[in-house]
């Protein structure tokens, strides 16, 4: 080798052309796996842009990006093959092809995963089985399974010995389970409230004790409930997987109203029951938060102390919704007794004073304090 033929980077002319051949070899791939994946792309849209679901075209976009850079990774891996001077290192230059590819395809099947997530979880008619608030929750879960494989079979592609580490990882894991054994049943308390679906992210709950509010999130330790009065309160998920929890929501976004009131002895119930289900009809044509296809319902329901109680229900759009359909029933019924002239008992009390008592209640009398009969 003369001085000559030595180039830039310490390179002869012959390893230059080496490396000018790879590199087009590299470039070649490139393109050719980038012009085939739009070309397949365009096809899988032809056949599936008939389907109502969006979701074999988020597949189709999902991979072809992958398929691209597993072309780069392995075209850049065989293109360094043909070099010459690259030959004492291709055994590293392999296990790290083979690394770049096992997180290609992580990333790739993870977003596969979540995108099928995504759409039972949108799907008409999917039963429930997966409710899109706790969508977060699981990408977390799948992220985690997912990217903790790739690491380990990564790991062994470099020569890293997993087994002595997953052994390991056995021992000590049982002594941690241990330690954490609260926070671990607070993880699983999580897992069991997602599997069946039994509280979700924009339920209206009410837990035992008397708590109510919206579910904002479920996390891996806790779940925070936001009340009525714009407060979060932060629940262990072990404790509320071990409480008495009424979800108004489960069954669906409507809920009843109720009001319950009560009419003197003296009234007419037949006439009272129509004044009622005329204001329940006003409340129902003017506030859009009630529900139009319900039938409303009026009952008498027992004999009190001083009156006659009845029952009234409406169905309103949500639970929070209840209350405002609650308010207006009060109020209208209310002014609309009064102009009717219904009377609506309320508690009294009948004072039996005695004859000594006379001239102290004539003498309060005249000093305002009471009225004489």
């Amino acid at each position: 080798m003369t001085a000559v033929d030595e180039l830039p980077f310490g390179l002869t002319r012959d390893e230059w052309l080496e490396t000018a051949l790879a590199a087009g070899i590299m470039v070649t791939v490139i393109l050719v796996a980038t012009l085939v994946a739009a070309v397949a792309g365009r096809i899988v849209h032809r056949f599936t842009r008939a389907t109502e679901s969006q979701l074999d075209d988020h597949i189709a976009a999902g991979v072809r990006t992958p398929f691209v850079l597993l072309a780069a990774i392995w075209a850049l891996a065989s293109g360094s093959g043909t070099l010459s001077y690259a030959q004492g290192h291709m055994a590293w230059m392999t296990r790290a092809g083979i690394a770049l590819s096992v997180i290609v395809v992580a990333v790739a099947f993870r977003r596969v995963l979540v995108d099928l997530l995504e759409w039972q979880a949108g799907r008409p008619g999917a039963g429930g089985k997966l409710h899109p608030g706790s969508l977060p929750l699981v990408r977390r879960g799948i992220t985690i399974l997912v990217g903790a494989s790739a690491v380990l079979i990564i790991m062994d592609t470099l020569g890293v010995a997993i087994s002595p580490l997953l052994a390991g990882l056995g021992i000590g894991g049982l002594a941690v389970a241990l330690a954490l054994q609260p926070l671990l049943a607070n993880v699983f308390a999580s897992s069991y409230m997602l599997s069946d679906s039994s509280i979700r992210i924009g339920d209206w709950v009410e837990i035992q004790g008397g708590l109510q509010g919206q579910v904002d999130d479920i996390g891996w330790r806790a779940t925070r409930v936001r009340t009525f009065s714009n407060n979060v309160v932060i629940l262990p998920n072990a404790t509320l997987a071990q409480s008495t929890v009424t979800n108004y929501t489960l069954s669906g976004m409507e809920a009843d109203a109720y009001v319950t009131f009560g009419v003197a002895y003296e009234e007419d119930l037949d006439r009272v029951e129509q004044v009622a289900r005329e204001v329940m009809q006003e409340v129902k044509d003017e506030r859009p938060s009630a529900l139009q296809s319900h039938t409303s319902v009026f009952s008498y329901t027992d004999f009190g102390e001083s009156n006659v109680m009845a029952l009234l229900e409406m169905r309103a759009v949500t639970w929070l919704d209840s209350y405002d359909i609650k308010h207006h029933l009060i109020k209208r019924l209310h002014a609309r007794f009064a102009r009717e002239g219904i009377r609506m008992n309320y508690p009294a009390r009948r004072l039996l004073l005695e004859e000594q008592d006379a001239p102290a209640l004539r003498l309060s009398a005249r000093n305002g304090g009471l009225q004489e009969g």
